[in-house]
């Protein structure tokens, strides 16, 4: 057999790799472990002819395994010994491992050793999984704010305060961390703000001044100059990538009180203004500008209040909420001058339809974080994936009528993943040319969603990853009330699910020895494999994000005892702890007592529940990446303080 015959099974095996892996896989990557691999076998080609990928040297496996989904690498410790002890003892595929189990992405540019990077990982999802508090602290907040905003950059609470200024602190990360409230004054005042700090240390300050100005046509009439500043946080002058300081352009003089929510991703700054005002109802204005030239990338109308949030669901793709059609908008932003700069959605979901009569008072969406490109400016060993994130829509419906004369809330969670995947689901819906066909509810929806009645709850953002912190119920006592965390990732829910299954056996092994004495296997106690007490989850192709579905058998291909068995010894002999619960019911109906919605609203995305021991009364839950934030507000609900709880 030739060399090149030798080669060519471990070249189609890591293609094949590539493929399932996805775009993260790059030509070059191959080629070099291709390389790698003629050059070991050109060092070996005494061998017989025979040479299989097994017979590669442990680095150069161990190379090729680090281009498989993660959940490929946990089931080859299943084929043989080899594969076992080479995986299980490397603690490059451990850790490649558990950053898949706990939805992360490594930063190459962290200078930490591997081992270091995933004893840390290991650390913080304990603490996470057992709510076991690391150190809390408390920070004062000594003046006002207009709004506050602790979502827009992990770790990073920001707010413009009544005087115009920018104020900002980083959230603690170890016990007795002096907490700082920096400053930012741009000269004018400041209507809102953003920050990319992970990704280009950017900040953008979003001003607008009042201006006249004189046209042959209409004469002098006034019109709203909006400038965004494009700052670097590190140092507060203008960001050294960006072509020009600040990005300006003017709206319609009927914009009397203009409303800006501003979104970055990538190199695209996403912005939506709208009228505060009822007066003259001018249109929605969308805006996508690339921040490093000032290029404006797409401009688009639509009718007055129509949008609240944008959310990125890739760098270059867009959904907006339609609060008037009670749909979910996808806009595609070009990558070049060539292509045709979009006026319409090309893909639209439908979300479950108010009765008769009623009407969306409310619909906005955030997710944490924002894709990106890739992690610039941290000394972080991993981060969290938004490719995976929780998508976290509030809703809410109201008729005026006598039935429900407020509005009533509701929470739709969704991962980010599962919305990109619907592009890929139903492909033939989507149109560049021509008004696309809403997809309804009932045909996308019940699988990958997660619905939940609001009322008698206050309202928060609360999510981040796949995490999301349930609202404290407003008629807490002054003792407050336990912390209640809901996990979305579907390894969780896995590995929760495996571990009531053996504690059930174990109980049912214990009670049959007590009363039989009876010390045999667990078909003593009548438990056999086809009386699974439980239902395990399945999230179809590798880590892809096809979104979760409920089905008997596997996760991602593993059985949860595989993923409990076949890991690192750390985790193997680590249960989720006994307060954790997964629910998965399938095709569940919403709790929807007043009838707000025409048809039953069904949703079966899994999850896991979690209470903290402690009790906590904070007037606003916010969740981050490493802590919980808890926000007390004083008289006219002015922010007094904030009380921040780390987890690692």
């Amino acid at each position: 057999m030739a060399l090149g015959d030798r080669v060519l099974p471990m070249v189609q095996f890591l293609t094949l790799a590539a493929e399932d892996k996805g775009p993260e896989v790059s030509e070059a990557e191959i080629s070099n472990t291709t390389q790698m691999a003629n050059l070991s076998l050109t060092a070996t080609s005494a061998k017989p002819a025979n040479v299989t990928l097994l017979d590669l040297p442990p680095e150069i496996l161990t190379h090729v395994l680090l281009h498989l989904p993660f959940t490929s690498v946990v089931i080859c410790q299943g084929v043989n010994r080899h594969l076992q002890v080479l995986i299980s003892e490397s603690t490059e595929l451990q850790y490649y491992i558990h950053l898949g189990v706990y939805g992360q992405v490594d930063n190459p540019r962290c200078d930490l050793p591997i081992s270091e990077r995933l004893s840390l990982l290991l650390a913080r999802e304990r603490c996470w999984e057992e709510l076991d508090l690391d150190f809390s602290s408390t920070v004062e907040v000594p003046f006002q704010f207009k709004f506050l905003d602790p979502k827009l950059s992990p770790g990073l609470l920001y707010g413009v305060t009544t005087g115009g200024d920018l104020r900002y602190m980083r959230v603690p990360t170890v016990p007795d961390q002096k907490v700082d409230w920096g400053i930012i004054r741009s000269g004018e005042t400041i209507i809102t703000a953003g920050l990319c700090v992970c990704e280009r240390d950017l900040q953008v300050l979003i001003t607008a001044q009042p201006q006249t100005v004189h046209t042959n046509t209409t004469g002098f009439h006034t019109v709203n100059v909006i400038q965004m500043h494009l700052n670097q946080l590190s140092t507060g002058g203008p960001h050294p990538e960006a072509h020009q300081a600040i990005i300006s352009f003017e709206t319609h003089e009927q914009f009397r009180k203009p409303h800006i929510v501003m979104e970055c991703a990538g190199d695209n700054l996403l912005l939506v203004l709208r009228d505060r005002t009822d007066t003259f109802k001018p249109d929605d204005q969308i805006y996508v500008y690339e921040w490093k030239t000032g290029d404006l990338k797409l401009r688009a109308n639509a009718p007055f209040s129509s949008y609240r949030f944008p959310l990125f669901l890739t760098t270059h793709i867009f959904l907006l909420p339609n609060i008037n059609t009670g749909e979910l908008e996808y806009w595609r932003i070009p990558k070049n001058q060539s292509e045709t700069t979009p006026s319409r959605p090309f893909f639209i979901l439908s979300l479950p339809q108010p009765r008769s009569g009623a009407i969306f008072y409310t619909l906005t969406c955030r997710a944490e974080p924002n894709p990106s490109i890739q992690i610039y400016n941290t000394s972080k060993p991993f981060y969290t994936d938004p490719h995976h994130a929780i998508v976290n829509f509030y809703v809410s419906v109201w008729s005026g009528r006598y039935a429900y004369p407020e509005p009533r809330c509701f929470k739709l969670l969704i991962h980010r993943s599962s919305l990109v995947g619907c592009l890929d689901k139903y492909s033939a819906s989507a149109s560049f040319n021509n008004p696309p066909k809403p997809i309804p509810y009932g045909d996308w929806g019940p699988p990958i969603c997660r619905w939940f009645n609001l009322d008698g709850a206050s309202w928060t953002e609360t999510t981040f990853g796949q995490r999301y912190i349930a609202p404290p119920p407003l008629d807490v006592g002054p003792e407050g009330a336990p912390l209640t965390v809901l996990n979305f990732n579907p390894m969780d829910v896995a590995r929760v699910l495996a571990a009531e299954k053996h504690r059930l056996k174990a109980k049912i092994l214990d009670e049959d020895r007590w009363m039989t004495g009876n010390h045999e296997s667990e078909r003593a106690a009548g438990l056999s494999s086809e009386d699974d007490p439980v239902k395990e989850v399945q999230c179809g192709e590798g880590n892809k994000g096809v979104p979760p579905q409920i089905h008997e058998g596997r996760v991602l291909g593993i059985s949860s005892d595989q993923l409990v068995e076949k890991t690192e010894a750390k985790f193997r002999s680590s249960e989720p702890p006994f307060s954790a619960k997964a629910i998965i019911q399938s095709l569940d109906p919403l709790d929807d007592p007043y009838g707000c919605f025409e048809n039953t609203v069904y949703s079966s995305l899994p999850y896991t529940s979690r209470q903290s021991r402690g009790k906590y009364n904070p007037d606003i839950l916010v969740l981050d990446e490493e802590s919980v934030l808890g926000i007390r507000e004083g008289d006219e609900r002015r922010i007094k303080e904030i009380h921040i709880l780390h987890y690692g």
